[in-house]
């Protein structure tokens, strides 16, 4: 059998070789087109135009923010390197342009710095201080402030580089992907992303830089040098990425706070011309209050005058019975625009000068500020003032709070990512769920508006600086439907102990409402139509209480004093004793 598989095998290769040979196989197609194979040209030498490749004019200069590049480019002038003002803002909010009085503003937690573009000096508080070039430069309609001044202030690290002209802005404190090369002979930055690309630069053994993009399957990354040069480097030549944070050139001084040693028990006092005598039949029963927040204060004219009821008579009073006084400032006053007040460094300086000089002459300990009437166009104006009246509080070791809404893309403009840094308490006001203004009926504060208001506030403030504002009122609704089956709703608020009066006269009582938390009663009568009350009692701020045990916050503070029981001051108490 095996003899007989081979002689077969045999025959046909003898078979096949005489066919090849009589030029019997397949003939050619007459258009096929025969190429050689490419050949290596290996990587690329050439070098990159750096002036080309970021874009950049003569008298410009490549920004690039947290290892990222701007869209905005920096001037070259002077042989100094400018930033656009819009990107040093973004970075750092205290550069602060007010367009009305074409000046530049920057205040930290020592003194407020004055600049005005094209001027060889600045102000240092009420110093005049001669620069050997301007900080501040005006071109082609946009500002641009000086590399050398940004530096100076330390909140931004910055880093320059010539040829081309490169200015790299770090936010200190900020977490970023760095690497460095592995390669003993290093490793070569180019334009794109493998060898063909021409050469940026040729990166040393142990070159540190930044990830400048995500993370991806590529094997080329785009990474910014600690010099500003931007490109894409082998990943096999790299070491793996880690976080660093970003730290400063120079030493800023701290803002200091002066917060309570223990939780904020606080109320609101709606200060009358009753004064003392009314305060001392509000704090009856209050055994757990620690502060008190009167009414005293309130804008009434544009140049930044205020209205006052400080006493010191009051302050003694208060301070007797182991009360810290936190008095009250508001911009309710009608006819009184809170941006004309407000842009004006005069003004603003006038209502600090005022403001301080009254807590400080009745011997207050601290200042609540109640703007409720703040745009977004004068929100920037606003935070300035934050920042001028801690300079003003500080050396006194008077407290600073605010008072803020419910949090929400409609009044993000209030930046309490920026408050925070100049006050020592944000208070959330957790209630107006449904106010006055509303057009149906509901409640001033749900569970579940109180605890995603909590939620969404310490997404900026940090637990110790926030303040859960709670209401001792409640609203009574009314809606009444017409013939044609149209409803007008109004309210009126009242206290605790008021409410549970009206449903009790009324023949009717509370229970729970399940969706709201809250005691909850209606009834309907000829002459009003429909009446609810979703009340505020001290079941609820038991709850409200729980949420802000749980959530470690500094403290709580109640809208308004006299309209609470005295259980309600009992659950309070429960939680400051945690």
């Amino acid at each position: 059998m095996k003899k007989r598989y081979q002689a077969a095998i045999l025959l046909a290769i003898v078979l096949v070789m005489s066919l090849i040979s009589a030029g019997c196989g397949p003939e050619p197609r007459t258009n096929t087109t025969v190429t050689e194979a490419p050949k290596k040209t290996g990587p690329s030498t050439e070098k990159a135009d750096l002036q080309k490749e970021y874009a950049l004019a003569d008298n410009e200069a490549l920004v690039l923010v947290d290892a990222l590049p701007s869209e905005e480019k920096g001037l070259v002038q002077g042989g100094k390197n400018y930033i656009p003002l819009t990107v040093a803002s973004q970075m750092d909010a205290r550069f602060y342009w007010n367009e009305t009085e074409n000046r530049l503003f920057f205040t930290n937690a020592e003194k407020r710095y004055g600049f005005t573009p094209g001027e060889s000096s600045h102000t240092e508080g009420d110093q005049t201080v001669s620069d050997a070039a301007p900080m501040l430069l005006s071109h082609n309609g946009k500002i641009y402030i000086s590399a050398d001044m940004i530096r100076s202030f330390g909140h931004i690290r910055v880093t320059e580089a010539t040829n081309p002209s490169r200015i790299l802005l770090m936010g200190v404190g900020k977490g970023v992907l760095h690497a460095s090369v592995k390669a003993s002979e290093g490793t070569i930055m180019r334009t794109g992303r493998d060898e063909s690309f021409p050469i940026i630069a040729e990166l040393a053994k142990g070159t540190t830089f930044y990830l400048a993009e995500e993370l991806s399957g590529y094997s080329w990354t785009k990474v910014v040098t600690e010099d500003g040069r931007i490109g894409y480097v082998n990943n096999l030549e790299t070491t793996t990425y880690s976080e660093t944070t970003i730290l400063g050139e120079v030493e800023e001084a701290p803002y200091e706070n002066h917060r309570l040693s223990k939780k904020v028990s606080m109320a609101w006092h709606s200060v009358g011309k009753a004064g003392v005598a009314d305060f001392s039949d509000r704090i009856k029963g209050a055994s757990c209050m620690n502060v008190i927040s009167p009414t005293w204060f309130s804008i009434i004219n544009v140049d930044g005058t205020i209205s006052s009821l400080a006493s010191t008579e009051y302050v003694n009073a208060a301070h007797k019975a182991g009360l810290k006084v936190w008095a009250l400032c508001d911009d309710f006053a009608e006819g009184v625009p809170g941006i004309e007040v407000l842009s004006s460094t005069a003004h603003r300086d006038n209502l600090v000068k005022n403001l301080v000089g009254e807590v400080t002459r009745v011997g207050a300990d601290g200042i609540n500020i109640d703007f409720e009437f703040i745009t977004k166009d004068s929100a920037p104006h606003f935070l300035q003032f934050l920042r001028e009246l801690y300079i003003a509080c500080k050396d006194k070791g008077l407290t600073i709070s605010t008072d803020n809404y419910y949090p929400n893309k409609l009044n993000e403009y209030y930046r309490l990512d920026i408050q925070k840094e100049c006050v020592d308490y944000i208070i959330f006001m957790g209630y107006d769920e449904y106010h006055k203004k509303s057009t149906s009926a509901g409640p001033v504060a749900s569970l579940s508006f109180v605890k995603n208001g909590v939620d969404g506030m310490l997404k900026k403030v940090p637990a110790n600086q926030l303040i859960l504002g709670v209401p001792f009122f409640s609203r009574k609704w009314t809606t009444k439907t017409d013939d044609d089956g149209n409803a007008t709703v109004s309210s009126t608020a009242e206290g605790m102990e008021a409410m549970r009066s009206y449903v009790k006269q009324a023949g009717t009582k509370f229970s729970i409402d399940e969706k709201t938390g809250l005691n909850y009663a209606a009834l309907r009568t000829s002459a009003d139509g429909l009446i609810q009350i979703w009340l505020q009692d001290a079941e609820f701020i038991k709850k409200e209480m729980n949420i802000a045990r749980e959530n470690q916050l500094a403290g709580v503070s109640a809208w308004r004093l006299g309209y609470e029981t005295k259980d309600a001051w009992e659950e309070i108490k429960k939680f400051v004793a945690d």
